[in-house]
C-alpha cells in the first residue's frame, strides 16, 4: 500500500472483522492460542492476517494487540480465554439483535480514526472484576485490533 492510498472500512465490516478474529483465536488449537497469548502478554503485536481492498487490491496487515495495564489480579491464559469467549458472546448478541449491525455503539478517536466498540464484558475471578473491550486502530502500515482491559470501577453502579 502506498502512502497516498486510503482504505475506508465501515463499522459493520470492522465489527465482523473483529468478531471473526476473536472466533479464529478461540477456534485454533490450544497450543497455538497459548503461544499467541504469551506473545500478547509480553506486549508483542501479533500479525493476524490481512485485508484486501475490493477495488484496488491494496493489502493491509491486520494485527492483534493487548493492553492489560488495568487488569487486576493474576493474568493467565484461562482468564484471558474466558474474557475472549465472553466478548464473542457479546458480539453474537449484538449481531442477533441487529442483523445489519447498524446500531452497534461505538466511540471514535477523532485524532487517530480509531473505533472503540462499546461492548464491555466483565469477568469475575476470585471476587475481582475485570472488564475487556476491543478497539480497532488504523496505523500507517496496518490495522490493529486492540484488546483492552479497562478500569472496572467505571462500570460499577452505586449502591
Amino acid at each position: 500500500m502506498t502512502d497516498t492510498e486510503t482504505i475506508n472500512i465501515d463499522k459493520q465490516k470492522l465489527f465482523n472483522l473483529t468478531a471473526n478474529l476473536l472466533v479464529a483465536f478461540i477456534n485454533q488449537p490450544a497450543e497455538n492460542a497459548k503461544k499467541v497469548f504469551k506473545q500478547l502478554k509480553q506486549g508483542t503485536t501479533v500479525k493476524s492476517g490481512e485485508l484486501t481492498a475490493e477495488k484496488t487490491g491494496a493489502k493491509v496487515a491486520v494485527k492483534l494487540e493487548l493492553d492489560r495495564s488495568e487488569f487486576k489480579g493474576p493474568f493467565n491464559y484461562p482468564s484471558f480465554e474466558n474474557s475472549i469467549k465472553a466478548l464473542i458472546q457479546k458480539f453474537q448478541t449484538e449481531a442477533r439483535k441487529d442483523k445489519e449491525v447498524k446500531e452497534v455503539q461505538t466511540l471514535t478517536n477523532e485524532g487517530t480514526g480509531g473505533l472503540l466498540f462499546n461492548l464491555p464484558v466483565g469477568i469475575e475471578i476470585d471476587g475481582q472484576l475485570n472488564v475487556l473491550m476491543v478497539a480497532v486502530e488504523p496505523l500507517v502500515d496496518c490495522l490493529t485490533v486492540k484488546l483492552m482491559y479497562v478500569d472496572p470501577a467505571q462500570f460499577e453502579t452505586p449502591e
